[in-house]
């Protein structure tokens, strides 16, 4: 395994901040909303509108970073992010009705809508192409750890019901997140569109730790470089319309496939499958996204070595099996026993989205697209991506009450076997293949599964 540069690792923590504050704002929300809805005698309707409001500040974030971070740089737009976090979430502790909750709530949205798409972004930017996967996934182990981190919060905080304190303590990490960023280094990548080439080359040389690599590198960047950045209208061209459709149609099925059902609404879930008490429903949630955690972390560890298809393809089958052997399980009559297995599928479940889609989303689109329209292309993504996630955020209770667990969980077990299908016909393997290359394949016209090919 490649040493990496103890600056960079620095680098690659300090901006995966971003993702644990992603993750901590978006599942903070399932412990806090029980005690939401009593306090403001809210509805299902008005409690899937406070959930789903940061889910649409994502969306209108992911848009309006995309040209920011081309104009103002990666880093730039990472510290406002963590400024714009501070702004949410006071204003989401301290609100005394349901519509400021929202507010706050959508704020926090816009701030994770722009940290989701900058960070991995960044990360890749900066990263070598032989530890690319690893250090771009490390923003997912931060991101399933500050999942983790808030289903702890809430955990001990449960019995008092304080939800405020619950939101508020997410202060601390979106202070380290814009502290840190002043003083980390800009992607060399977006400087050398600036024509900054020398400040690019000191970058380099102190990320990679050798002046000869960093002048190799620099070079490489240089030979695909366009000034010139994509117009929106250019996304839907020739050119650039597969890999999109790539960025796309994961990020629909990650959200179709339903993980944020549980993340955001673990204890309404747990309820359904057959556990009644408060306290162990959330800590069944906790469970649950430790193992999203543990599973990021090994795929963090493995992707670089086993590669990207490989994960996609079987993590794909694993939540299918999962999802229509819990359906199977919650067809018959709920008990105990019923309740433990259906808990020990969801776990499954989560391990097969874990190592899929979950945390390859995020490493495949900061791959596939060439750095002149790398920003425009991501953005854009990103905010479909969060589109879906409102859809099935602003929607779950109305469906799961309509329809039953077991019918609404077939969906999502039928969207996991689309993806198997998806992958094994489309989408490339890129494991230590430079962004470079995969641009120059690209723009020979080669199909997209095998873009990752040197020999292409």
């Amino acid at each position: 395994m490649n040493k990496i540069n103890p600056y960079l690792l620095i680098t690659v923590c300090v901006s995966a901040t971003c993702g644990l504050l992603f993750g901590f704002d978006t599942s903070i929300i399932a412990g806090a909303s029980p005690f939401i809805q009593t306090e403001f005698n809210a509805s299902n309707f008005q409690l899937e509108m406070v959930v789903s409001s940061c889910v649409l500040g994502a969306l209108f974030g992911a848009l309006f970073s995309g040209k920011l971070s081309d104009n103002l740089g990666r880093k730039k737009v990472l510290v406002i992010t963590g400024l714009i976090f501070i702004i949410g979430t006071i204003v989401a502790a301290i609100a005394h009705s349901i519509e400021y909750l929202i507010i706050g709530r959508f704020i926090l949205g816009f701030a994770v809508g722009m940290g989701s798409f900058a960070t991995p972004m960044f990360i890749a930017e900066i990263a070598p192409a032989s530890s690319r996967g690893k250090l771009v996934l490390w923003n997912g182990a931060f991101l399933t750890g500050g999942q983790v981190l808030a289903f702890l919060v809430d955990y001990a905080l449960t019995e008092s019901g304080s939800w405020r304190w619950m939101i508020f303590s997410g202060i601390i990490p979106a202070l380290i997140l814009t502290l840190g960023m002043l003083v980390m280094p800009e992607s060399p990548k977006w400087l050398l569109t600036k024509g900054k080439d020398h400040l690019a080359l000191n970058i380099l040389e102190k990320i990679r730790g050798n002046k000869s690599m960093a002048e190799h590198e620099l070079s490489l960047i240089k030979s695909t470089l366009n000034v010139n950045r994509a117009k929106f209208s250019e996304l839907f061209s020739k050119k650039l319309r597969p890999v999109l459709f790539i960025g796309l149609l994961l990020g629909i099925f990650q959200q179709f496939m339903g993980i944020n059902t549980v993340m955001y609404y673990g204890p309404h879930i747990m309820k359904q499958i057959g556990f009644s008490d408060s306290a162990t429903q959330m800590f069944g949630t906790l469970g649950l996204g430790i193992t999203n955690f543990v599973f990021t972390v090994v795929t963090l560890m493995l992707i670089d070595r086993l590669g990207r298809r490989k994960f996609l393809l079987i993590g794909s089958m694993v939540a299918a099996l999962s999802l229509f052997t819990m359906v199977f399980l919650l067809s018959s009559s709920i008990s105990g026993a019923t309740a433990y297995l259906a808990l020990f599928c969801l776990v499954t479940y989560i391990i097969g989205y874990c190592i899929s889609v979950g945390s390859l989303f995020w490493l495949m689109i900061s791959e596939i697209f060439p750095l002149h329209a790398r920003g425009t292309c991501m953005s854009f993504v990103v905010a479909v991506q969060w589109g879906a996630n409102f859809l099935v955020a602003a929607s779950f209770l109305t469906i799961l009450h309509a329809l039953g667990i077991a019918a609404t969980f077939s969906m999502y077990g039928t969207i996991a076997l689309i993806v198997f299908v998806y992958v094994y016909l489309k989408v490339p393997e890129t494991k230590g293949v430079s962004l470079e290359l995969i641009e120059l394949n690209l723009e020979k016209g080669v199909p997209t599964r095998l873009l990752g090919q040197k020999s292409a």
